[in-house]
C-alpha cells in the first residue's frame, strides 16, 4: 500500500473511530433519558429497533447508491446524518423526537457502512481483503470499548444528559471534516446512471438465490447460530442500563463500565477465537458460546453488586465473539468463491432479523412481566438454540 492509500485508509478508520466514539459517549444513559421523556422501557425498545429494521432492509441498495453518487459523497452524507442525532436528542422533551433521530440514525448508518467497507477494502490487494476487514473493524471496537465509560463519567457531572448529548454530536461532527481532509486527493468516478444493474439483478433474483443457497446444510447451521445469538445480545445495550439503573440502582458510571468490558472482550477475543476456531472445528465454540451465555443471562437477575454486572457482561462479550464471528465462517467456507458475497449478505440478514425480531419480543415481555424476566427467557432461548445446533451437528461440516 503506497502512502496515499494509507492515507485515505487512515481517513476511512479514523472517521470510522470518531462518529462511533460519538454515538457510543451516551450509550450508558441513553435508554434512561428516554425514559425520562415519558417512554416506558418497553417502547424504549421498539424505538431502538427502528434503527435494526432500517438496516436489514436499507444496506441492499446502499451499494447502488454510491455507484450513482460516489463511494466519498454517500460517506459524507452518512456521516453527517449519524453526526446530528445527538443534536436531535438534546432538544427532545418529548417521545416525537427521539423516534425520528433513531430513523435519522439507523438511515445514516445503512448508507455510511457499506460504502466504507467497500471503500477501505479496495486499498489493498484482493489477496489481502480479510487482514483489510480486520484492520478497519478495529476502528468501531475501541470506540465501544471507551465511549460508554466515558460518557457514564460525564454523567455525573451533567445529570440532565443533553450537555453530554450536544458534546458526542461535536465530536461525531468532526469525523466529516477529517475524512474530507485525508481523503481530498483521491478523485472518483461516479456513473451518474440510475440503480446499478447488478443490484436490480440481486433484487431480482433474491428468492432463487435464498432457496439455492439455504439448500446447503452448513449455511442453516450458521444461520441459526448467528439468528439465536443476535436474537438475545442485541438487547443488552438496551435494557441492561434500564435494569441496572431501576431496578439494581447502579449509577451511570457503574453501567458504562459493564457495556465496557462487554465490549473490550469481543475486542480482545476477536483475534483469537478465530483461529481456534480453525484448528478445533467451528461446532464447539458456538454451542459453548451459546450454552455459557445460558449461565449468563441466568445470573443477571441475582446480580447483587456493579462489580458482579461487570464481570457477567465480560462474559456475555466473550460469548459473543465465540458466535457471531465463528458462524460467518461456518457460512462462507461451505461455499465457493462465486457464492461468498452471497452468503455474507444471507448471514448478516439473519443476524439482522434475529436482532429485529428479539427486540420486539423482549419489548412484549417487559410490558406485562418485570424486567428481569427478560434475562430468563434469553437464557431459556439461548439453551433451546444450542440443543437444536446440537441435534444437526452434522451440518456443521462444510460443503464447498
Amino acid at each position: 500500500m503506497d502512502s496515499k492509500k494509507r492515507l485515505i485508509f487512515l481517513g476511512l478508520w479514523g472517521a470510522t473511530f470518531i462518529v462511533q466514539f460519538g454515538e457510543t459517549i451516551p450509550q450508558s444513559f441513553q435508554p434512561l433519558f428516554f425514559e425520562q421523556l415519558g417512554i416506558s422501557a418497553a417502547i424504549v425498545g421498539l424505538v431502538y429497533n427502528i434503527r435494526n429494521i432500517e438496516q436489514s432492509v436499507l444496506r441492499i441498495v446502499a451499494g447502488s447508491l454510491s455507484d450513482v453518487l460516489g463511494r466519498k459523497r454517500l460517506i459524507i452524507i452518512g456521516l453527517i446524518l449519524v453526526a446530528l442525532v445527538p443534536f436531535i436528542y438534546a432538544v427532545s422533551w418529548n417521545a416525537w423526537l427521539p423516534l425520528f433521530g433513531m430513523f435519522i440514525s439507523g438511515l445514516g448508518l445503512s448508507i455510511f457502512f457499506p460504502p466504507t467497507e467497500s471503500y477501505a477494502s479496495s486499498l489493498y490487494p484482493p489477496h489481502q481483503v480479510g487482514a483489510a476487514m480486520g484492520r478497519y473493524h478495529m476502528s468501531w471496537a475501541v470506540s465501544a470499548v471507551i465511549g460508554p465509560s466515558i460518557g457514564g463519567f460525564l454523567a455525573l457531572y451533567f445529570p440532565e444528559y443533553r450537555q453530554i448529548f450536544v458534546m458526542a454530536g461535536v465530536v461525531a461532527m468532526a469525523a466529516v471534516f477529517l475524512f474530507m481532509l485525508l481523503t481530498r486527493g483521491d478523485q472518483e468516478k461516479r456513473s451518474g446512471g440510475d440503480i446499478s444493474g447488478q443490484t436490480s439483478k440481486l433484487v431480482r433474483e433474491f428468492p432463487a438465490t435464498m432457496r439455492r443457497l439455504f439448500a446447503n446444510k452448513a449455511v442453516v447451521a450458521g444461520s441459526a447460530a448467528v439468528f439465536a445469538h443476535a436474537f438475545c445480545h442485541w438487547m443488552l445495550p438496551t435494557f441492561i442500563p434500564i435494569y441496572a439503573a431501576g431496578v439494581l440502582g447502579f449509577s451511570t458510571v457503574d453501567i458504562g463500565l459493564a457495556l465496557t468490558a462487554n465490549a473490550l472482550m469481543t475486542a480482545l477475543a476477536l483475534p483469537i477465537v478465530g483461529t481456534v476456531s480453525d484448528r478445533i472445528g467451528r461446532f464447539v465454540p458456538i454451542v459453548t458460546g451459546l450454552l455459557v451465555s445460558v449461565a449468563a443471562f441466568a445470573i443477571l437477575p441475582h446480580v447483587q453488586s456493579p462489580i458482579m454486572l461487570i464481570v457477567i457482561m465480560g462474559v456475555l462479550g466473550f460469548c459473543a465473539v465465540l458466535e457471531f464471528p465463528v458462524s460467518q465462517a461456518v457460512v462462507m467456507e461451505s461455499l465457493p468463491l462465486a457464492d461468498r458475497g452471497s452468503a455474507t449478505g444471507i448471514w448478516g440478514m439473519m443476524m439482522s432479523i434475529g436482532g429485529t425480531l428479539g427486540m420486539f419480543v423482549i419489548a412484549g415481555i417487559v410490558s406485562v412481566a418485570p424486567i428481569a424476566w427478560i434475562f430468563y427467557f434469553c437464557a431459556a432461548f439461548s439453551l433451546a438454540a444450542g440443543l437444536v445446533l446440537m441435534v444437526i451437528r452434522r451440518y456443521f461440516k462444510a460443503q464447498p
